[in-house]
């Protein structure tokens, strides 16, 4: 071991020695800004600590400090009424990011930096949101995702939310926390992201189809996820939470801790939730709880030409579901989409019953960056492990057991090698391999919904990029193999088992012109996913409704019948894997009052997975509805705008507007769930240590929805009424409804407190992308109260 350890300290010391004799020829440009408002900080002095070698932060708070003749530096960064900041920069990272916090507020200071060649496609334009801590007490992820213009929300309810990114959710929506591939049971619509919205720090959302960069699924975009970062050089330092909401009486809380060294640092958080029923305006919402625990911690350890990070997270929540949406029958389901009050409306309570679900998820990440003169090299191996419980309402002591427990396993290892530059090229070449298994644990005393399985995927890519003075071109070209062994249970208790195999090849070709306030971002590239598990081997109940996978069912149009009791193979009904071609353009116009944003974009999907209704199944737990899974070609087209405007130094406003067009182009139908126009403005005032904003919120109506057919109308299978072909709704989409929302912030020093106001006017809605909105109206009137504190 010691003849080990000599040789690896041998090595570092000689490659270290490498870079030693450098010419003074290196130069650090970066911004400041004022991490409150986010605006550039002009005539900032950024001095390099032991030397005479400074800057001064122009107008848009840029600076560019040239002949540094060391590897390392130490920056010290002043302006007149802010926190001063001493920052460790070294050149295997760039554009150093400098955020200055003001005298009388509870931040401090902080540096973002990217590493030298960031593994990004630059003309998929980014949005990057941070996340204010007292607002994300509490909710969920998938809310705070639906902040930028573009992204909405698929709900069950207020507990249950995965964001929707141009009309897409689910499989099509790439989720990478803390840099890793997000693993959980994503096939569902009723399963949330099972992120902890507290431990969040920051938000990149890519728009654009970026398969080539990411991997399969990423049709829709890719939302980016970070948690808080430890510093170096920091004192043992932190920060306390908490916050109460009154719609639900919830109580939250979080703590975290951060120490930094010279080149050592780590981190740790906990954070908890209890909350109980939420209210509609008129009526308890019984049994929608939530319980969550969450726990995190973070090392990272910097070497001249090594970086090392390990990050362990662990979150695990109960979810209650409206008691309401859940019906014995087709009368109980026609009763209770028709009445005004949900059915098993009780008092408050914080206890959570069936339907409820349980979820656990831990991740464990292992990373290093490896610098060698221009080029850099970066090792990422991750392990996660994804636990979920769905609890039903069901007879006798089966109540007790859940309906579905599922066990996800997942290894993911990603390598990274950034090329030097060859002239104006510069790019990087990269490999991922994913190994899945996912397994069915026993004492469900149901057929299992789906099957067991394991998979294991193999991607390679390269991007390529040109810059030109203010030209960029880029280019890309990304091909995935993918095996998936299937083993599972049919109908009669008989065990079947496949092997699948994918492939796929995908490209992205884009373009980027720049001038002084403007600029213009085009892409366009291809992306796929294979067919989920769900999506060809689904069986049985789900929440309120049967649903059958495509291998899963068997139809016989000579006497318009359909068959559940055989399993198919590729050979009796092929599957195609979903492809989509995406165009995206933003134009960017800003000044120093006016950010613009506008970005169209068309979205063609062929072998577009779906699911359909097809008819009625009487089982020993009542009649249900059922819905069979099929395939189509579809479009997603629309427009998303952003217009900010600053009005002075205290008083801002920012207007976002978002719109889906989408299409079944192969049956000439419309989809049902796809977001309506929805309209976003925000008005922020600061006087002293106060903040006011007003922020109101109009959804439209949808008026592009397939036929509907309320459930009193079904009475038997032999005669139905809709076309099997076809697609229909339950009932017609929500009138459209307008919010008013505010809240006002106060800071002194260390502390923060922050009162909000949600749907102030109480006012009776219903939004088109949630699925409890056949059964009770969304949340009334919330009043939330948070307070946090650095030590």
């Amino acid at each position: 071991m010691m003849r080990y350890f000599l040789f690896v300290s041998l090595l570092v010391t000689s490659m270290s020695g490498f870079s030693q004799d450098t010419p003074c020829d290196r130069s650090i440009k970066g911004q400041v800004i004022d991490i409150d408002t986010n605006e550039p900080l002009p005539f900032a002095t950024v001095k390099i600590v032991g030397t005479s070698l400074g800057a001064v932060s122009n107008e848009e708070g840029s600076f560019l400090i040239t002949g540094i003749c060391e590897d390392e530096v130490d920056l010290e960064i002043r302006f007149v009424g802010y926190k001063t900041l001493t920052h460790h920069h070294d050149f295997h990272h760039n554009t150093p990011i400098i955020y200055m916090a003001a005298d009388e507020t509870l931040l401090e200071s902080v540096v973002v930096e990217q590493e030298l060649n960031a593994h990004e496609l630059k003309t998929l334009e980014p949005i990057n949101i941070k996340v204010d801590q007292l607002a994300s007490l509490g909710t969920s992820a998938g809310d705070l995702f639906s902040q930028s213009a573009g992204v909405s929300t698929l709900k069950t309810g207020q507990n249950i939310v995965k964001p929707v990114v141009h009309g897409l959710h689910s499989n099509r929506v790439l989720i990478i926390n803390n840099g890793v591939r997000h693993s959980y049971q994503s096939w569902g619509a009723e399963h949330g992201v099972e992120i902890d919205a507290s431990q969040i720090d920051r938000i990149q959302l890519i728009k654009g189809a970026s398969t080539v960069r990411y991997g399969s699924d990423a049709l829709g975009g890719v939302i980016l996820v970070n948690a808080p970062e430890s510093s170096f050089n920091t004192k043992l330092n932190g920060e306390a939470n908490v916050g109460f909401q009154s719609n639900g009486r919830s109580l939250s809380g979080e703590i975290s801790l951060n120490q930094g060294f010279e080149r050592a640092a780590w981190i740790a958080t906990a954070s908890a939730t209890k909350q109980g029923d939420l209210n509609a305006p008129d009526y308890q919402l019984t049994n929608t709880g939530k319980e969550e625990i969450s726990l995190t911690a973070g090392a990272k350890f910097h070497f001249p030409i090594v970086d090392l990070k390990v990050y362990v997270s662990h979150f695990e929540q109960t979810l209650g579901i409206l008691r309401g949406s859940v019906s014995d029958n087709l009368a109980g389901l026609a009763e209770a989409i028709r009445s005004p009050i949900p059915s098993n409306t009780k008092s408050f309570s914080y206890e959570i019953n069936n339907p409820r679900q349980e979820t656990i998820h831990d991740l464990l990440k292992l990373e290093s960056a490896l610098f060698l003169g221009e080029q850099q090299f970066d090792f990422q191996y991750a392990l996660q492990r994804n636990q979920r419980k769905e609890f039903d309402v069901r007879r006798g002591t089966n109540n007790e057991r859940p309906a579905i427990n599922l066990n996800l396993m997942t290894h993911t290892i990603d390598i990274d090698w950034d090329h030097p530059s060859k002239g104006l090229l510069a790019g990087t070449l990269g490999a991922q391999f994913i190994n899945q298994n996912n397994d069915n644990r026993p004492g469900t005393n149901t057929i299992p919904f789906v099957p067991n399985y394991n998979t294991n995927t193999l991607g390679l890519f390269a991007i390529e990029s040109l810059e030109k003075e203010s030209l960029t071109y880029e280019a890309g070209i990304r091909f995935d193999l993918m095996n998936m062994n299937v083993r599972g249970r049919d109908s009669n208790n008989d065990i079947y088992r496949d092997n699948l195999n994918y492939q796929n090849f995908t490209f992205t070709l884009g373009l980027l012109k720049e001038w002084p306030n403007f600029s213009i971002r085009t892409n366009i590239g291809t992306a796929w996913r294979a067919p989920n598990i769900n999506e060809l081997y689904s069986f049985g109940k789900h929440q309120s409704v049967f649903e059958f996978g495509l291998w899963r069912y068997e139809l016989f149009p000579s006497n318009d019948s359909i068959s559940t009791q055989n399993v198919l193979t590729n050979d009796d009904r092929e599957v195609e894997s979903e492809r989509g071609l995406k165009w995206i353009g933003t134009i960017n116009y800003h000044s120093n009052d006016w950010k613009v944003e506008f970005t169209p974009y068309v979205n063609w999907i062929n072998n577009y997975f779906f699911l359909r209704p097809y008819g009625i199944t009487e089982t020993v737990r009542g009649t249900f509805p059922y819905f069979i899974h099929d395939q189509t070609d579809a479009i997603y087209t629309g427009l998303d705008l952003n217009i900010q405007k600053m009005w002075n130094e205290s008083f801002s406003a920012d207007f976002k507007l978002a719109y889906v067009y989408a299409k079944d182009r192969g049956n000439d139908q419309r989809f049902v769930g796809i977001p309506p126009l929805n309209i976003q403005l925000s008005l922020e005032k600061r006087i002293g240590n106060f903040v006011f904003e007003f922020y109101p919120e109009f959804e439209a109506s949808q008026s592009l929805t397939p036929s509907v057919i309320a459930p009193e109308n079904f009475e038997s299978n032999a005669d139905l009424p809709f076309d099997r072909s076809g697609t229909f709704d339950f009932v017609d989409s929500p009138d459209a409804f307008l919010l008013m929302n505010a809240s006002i912030k106060y800071t002194k020093k260390n502390l923060s407190i922050k009162l909000s106001g949600e749907n102030l006017l109480n006012s009776r809605y219903r939004r088109y992308t949630d699925n409890i909105r056949y059964y009770a109206d969304d949340l009334g009137t919330n009043v939330g109260l948070a307070a946090s504190y650095v030590f």
